[in-house]
């Protein structure tokens, strides 16, 4: 019927393992925590955005971000005061950010109820300092990035805020020649001919 939901699978382990391999792919940052604010899981994104906002960009480029994973003091500062602050009813979640490094944290206390530990549920979205960096993805532009690999997705948010072929290989310490190479990988995947509609697509 239209509308139904399909079937779950009876293998519960095996539902777990290809939803986290899904998470993984997202190019927003996730990362959950439990009540004492240790995390429980992460994907990659939120593991390289807690690390260039423990070790700031330059120092997290050249580490493995899921070894050295840790999470940043704000985050924690930030459960801390929802926990403390919740007293059995429900809030708002917080949003904390870092404009210098274009670090941005939606957030959440998750209390499932039926006798369940509570979780923290947090959105990292991570993009260098540039003009309208604070304002958030929408949803479509989210589902386009899905489509790019992390790399194409670094020349893409840049493509985004207006960035030249010349200063998105500085910014990423590769060569004009690797960048031009993505870009093109980038228009294919999107179905577009040049940077500004990758732009327009990610700003609508």
């Amino acid at each position: 019927m239209p509308g139904r939901s399909p079937p779950l699978p009876s293998d519960s382990a095996a539902l777990l393992a290809h939803t986290l391999a899904m998470l993984e792919e997202v190019p927003v940052g996730l990362l959950l925590l439990d009540a004492a604010f240790q995390p429980l899981w992460c994907n990659a994104e939120a593991a390289r955005a807690c690390a260039v906002w423990n070790h700031g960009e330059r120092k997290a480029a050249a580490l493995r971000a899921r070894s050295a994973f840790r999470v940043p003091l704000p985050l924690v500062e930030a459960c801390r005061s929802l926990q403390a602050a919740t007293a059995g009813r429900a809030l708002h979640p917080q949003v904390v950010s870092d404009h210098a490094l274009g670090l941005h944290a939606r957030v959440r206390l998750h209390t499932p109820g039926a006798g369940q530990p509570p979780a923290f549920h947090i959105h990292l979205d991570y993009r260098r300092p540039r003009g309208d960096r604070h304002r958030p993805l929408s949803p479509g532009a989210v589902a386009l990035l899905a489509r790019l690999t992390e790399r194409e997705r670094e020349v893409a948010m840049r493509v985004r805020e207006g960035l030249r072929t010349t200063e998105i290989a500085a910014e990423l310490r590769r060569s004009p020649l690797t960048i031009k190479t993505q870009l093109a990988a980038i228009f294919a995947k999107l179905g577009v001919r040049g940077r500004t509609r990758v732009a327009a697509l990610l700003n609508r």
